[in-house]
């Protein structure tokens, strides 16, 4: 294998910029199509006669194993091939996915759409983490990445935001006597509209930017490389890959049921919890991913060392403590505890990316991002909804049970990002050496 060297930019400001923008887009679309459903829980389940438990495979379990399974593949395939036709690809498929996901007639369906959206969606972050390591010198990478970021919790917001805005449209008949459209239910409607913008956007990509140059000339000789170099260094990797699933895991248990808590138990109405927790992830979230983005770029080189791992922990200990207000018997509690979680959780996320990055070298960056999304999915996605259903069935109230896997996440993350305190040598050995 040939030795690797850290990659200057090998386009112009320019360019990369434009990329890192619609590489932004894309994240918010791709998350508008995995969590809008969260919105959309009590009429699918009433339709299609499903349950809690079976809804939180649909959003949880089947999205999760396929992403996870195709995420290896698709970290290994970013590494040897043209990243920029993964990700135009990767869009196409969840995007119609999502689209049909608007015409499924039972759970089965429903659960192999699901399967499709999460294998499109494994596609981009690994590809387009990989391409902006190029396009971009490590001094200048934070803020890129933070706007990836941003993009991820823009599409959670965006969400809620077109789910409740098409509900509310719904319910005043706007789409009768539209072509298809005019045809469907509620929901149904929300989940095409959804899809529809990514085969634009897949367009865009095609059009408008190209493929960077890599730092190395020929990629590893097999799988088992890379993965034993990640292996060796897995006392530097560990702590950041389970320290954000950890927060993935609170994630998307908050996204998944402090929806249907507001509307449930609380009384408020679809449209309304779409409009606020759509705003508040945006504003929270955003807010949090360029103060991120800053910090990170701030405290990477000081003469103290560097303190990112001092602020990653710090807010993952806000964000805990952000869960208790969900024992105010309120709807405010719940926009309280999402408001400080979403902050803290996407702000210790975006300090620890560049800080990640920095622990890769170029052969192995395509994979090694790439099991970062598989942890948060695997770990985050497939248990986190769960959870919540599974203390109900305890005997808790819906409440009581998202604040303990609320809790469950925010110790774990806590306890795990702890472990970056201890300093250890990155070493820069290339795999198969």
């Amino acid at each position: 294998m040939t030795t690797s060297t850290e990659a200057g930019a090998t386009v112009s400001a320019r360019a990369g910029w434009w990329a890192a923008v619609l590489f932004t887009v894309a994240a918010m679309v791709s998350y508008t199509d995995r969590f809008i459903l969260s919105l959309l829980v009590d009429p699918i389940e009433r339709e299609l006669g499903m349950s809690d438990a079976q809804f939180s495979i649909i959003v949880g379990a089947a999205f999760a194993i396929f992403y996870t399974a195709m995420g290896v593949a698709a970290g290994w395939l970013a590494d040897r091939h043209n990243r920029k036709r993964m990700i135009i690809i990767g869009i196409l498929i969840w995007s119609a996915a999502t689209i049909a996901t608007g015409f499924a007639r039972d759970f089965g369906t429903m659960a192999i759409l699901r399967v499709a959206v999460g294998t499109g969606e494994a596609m981009l972050m690994p590809a387009a983490v990989s391409m902006l390591a190029n396009m971009f010198p490590p001094e200048r990478r934070s803020m890129p990445l933070a706007l990836l970021m941003l993009g991820m919790i823009a599409g959670n917001g965006f969400a809620f935001l077109l789910g409740g805005a098409l509900v509310e449209l719904v319910s005043h008949q706007a789409f009768i006597g539209l072509p298809v459209l005019g045809d469907l239910s509620g929901w149904r409607v929300v989940m095409v509209i959804a899809g529809t913008p990514g085969i634009f956007l897949a367009a865009a990509m095609a059009s408008s930017i190209r493929e960077p140059v890599r730092a190395v000339s020929r990629p590893p000789n097999s799988l088992a490389e890379p993965l034993a170099w990640l292996w060796r260094h897995r006392r530097q990797l560990g702590p950041i890959y389970l320290g954000c699933a950890a927060l993935s895991l609170g994630d998307f248990a908050l996204v998944s049921w402090a929806p249907s808590l507001m509307i449930r138990s609380y009384g408020v109405s679809t449209s309304s919890t779409g409009f606020i927790f759509g705003l508040l992830a945006i504003l929270a979230g955003s807010l949090s991913a360029l103060a991120g983005g800053a910090v990170a770029g701030r405290l990477r080189a000081t003469g103290k060392g560097d303190r990112r791992p001092a602020a990653i922990i710090a807010a993952t200990i806000v964000g805990l403590a952000g869960t208790g207000l969900l024992l105010v018997p309120s709807a405010y509690g719940v926009i309280g505890a999402i408001s400080v979680w979403g902050f803290s959780s996407a702000f210790a996320q975006t300090v620890s990316l560049p800080l990640f990055q920095e622990r890769l070298i170029d052969e192995v960056r395509g994979i090694g991002s790439s099991l970062g999304g598989v942890f948060n999915i695997m770990l985050g996605l497939s248990i986190g909804p769960i959870l919540v259903p599974v203390f109900k069935e305890t005997g808790m109230a819906q409440a009581e049970a998202l604040l303990v896997a609320m809790a469950i996440a925010g110790a774990a993350a806590a306890a795990l990002f702890a472990m970056l305190l201890v300093r250890l040598p990155v070493s820069t050995a290339k795999p198969g050496s």
